[in-house]
């Protein structure tokens, strides 16, 4: 987590290389933002345990936390809950209205109906890379396009 958030420091080569106060002084704001964004994510108990070490759900958590680390304020999550147990969904989901509510916009690419419709304010639904619909998950939900490309066309 901490490397994610070294792209925000200033300090130079030669200021690491001396070890200036100034180094010193940033590497402790690092660690600090580090465990904030550990704990956030729920995993500030294993802050000093090896990321392989880690079941996959926290794994993916703390892929997140490094990304938050960055202070983004859009967030792009990729299948956020591919390979996941129903329980382990409901914590990213909760999660990532967590991050929402934080103030960060967030844009999710998620095959997971259950997940897109629990979370989502606005729902895009491609087919084959072509937009076949946009809007509000329940309106999208309904929309016959989206029906057709997801679930087919009854049969005569």
């Amino acid at each position: 987590v901490m490397v994610g958030r070294h792209c925000r420091t200033r300090s130079e080569l030669l200021s690491a290389l001396l070890r200036t106060r100034s180094f010193y002084r940033e590497e402790k704001e690092i660690l600090k933002v580090a465990q904030d964004r550990l704990a956030f994510v729920g995993l500030g108990k294993h802050a000093h345990a090896q990321a392989r070490n880690l079941p996959y759900g926290d794994q993916r958590k703390l892929e997140i936390a490094r990304a938050l680390a960055t202070d983004p304020r859009l967030l792009l999550l990729d299948e956020p809950t591919a390979g996941m147990n129903p329980h382990e969904s409901d914590e990213m989901m909760r999660l990532i209205e967590r991050i929402q509510k934080e103030g960060v916009t967030l844009l999710l690419i998620e095959h997971a109906m259950r997940v897109v419709m629990g979370i989502s304010s606005r729902v895009v639904v491609l087919d084959y890379g072509e937009k076949i619909a946009e809007g509000p998950p329940e309106a999208v939900q309904r929309d016959p396009k989206v029906i057709e490309a997801y679930l087919g066309t009854p049969r005569a």
